[in-house]
């Protein structure tokens, strides 16, 4: 991909990105539902460079590689999704090993990761698409699980992961906000009117 428009636009797309995926924090403890401190893993040290490495990466693989493949391969319109899917398990997976199950059902917990992965990864190749770099990308992933990582919560019930998935859903319509001109070209493809 080579990288196209504004690079104010792409920092942007990825800020709002990054804090449309956090909201669930904010909103979650303004309701009472979760309590936030800052994390005490012994395992943060490690965790933290290694997730913030592991986003470029994923993102690089993922948002690149495999996005640029399935494009030529699929009908217009089809390879994002199809790379928000395939692109959550192995972040899916690496959330269940970090942070356990929690008590809560492993269906729940493995099914509700995969689901926050899938919408966020909606919002990514979205903005690799209309950016045409996975570094905006990397940058707004990096800044999720690093924040995962470094806030401790506790919460009370099922709300929390609720407006998790919310908060995930409300990333990917973030980016195609702030990207909607940027992404015209290829909504008109998408529709059969370019």
């Amino acid at each position: 991909m080579k990288p196209t428009g504004s690079p104010w636009l792409a920092a942007g797309a990825a800020a709002a990105c990054a804090l449309l995926a956090l909201s669930y924090l904010p909103v979650g403890r303004g309701l009472r539902y979760a309590a936030l401190g800052f994390s005490s893993d012994a395992r943060l040290a490690w965790l933290l460079p290694l997730a913030i490495a592991g986003a470029f990466v994923n993102e690089r693989l993922v948002r690149g590689w495999l996005y640029r493949k399935l494009r030529d391969r699929l009908a217009p319109g089809l390879a994002a999704p199809c790379v928000a899917l395939l692109g959550a398990v192995v972040p899916a997976t690496a959330r269940i090993a970090v942070f356990g199950r929690k008590g809560a059902a492993p269906a729940f917990v493995a099914g509700h990761a995969f689901l926050v992965g899938s919408l966020l990864g909606l919002g990514l190749a979205w903005l690799a698409l209309a950016t045409g770099s996975t570094v905006p990308g990397g940058a707004a992933l990096a800044a999720v699980w690093a924040a995962k990582l470094g806030i401790r919560v506790e919460s009370v019930g099922p709300a929390v992961p609720l407006l998790e998935l919310c908060a995930s859903g409300l990333a990917a319509a973030g980016v195609a906000a702030v990207l909607w001109s940027a992404l015209a070209p290829h909504r008109e493809k998408v529709m059969g009117t370019a």
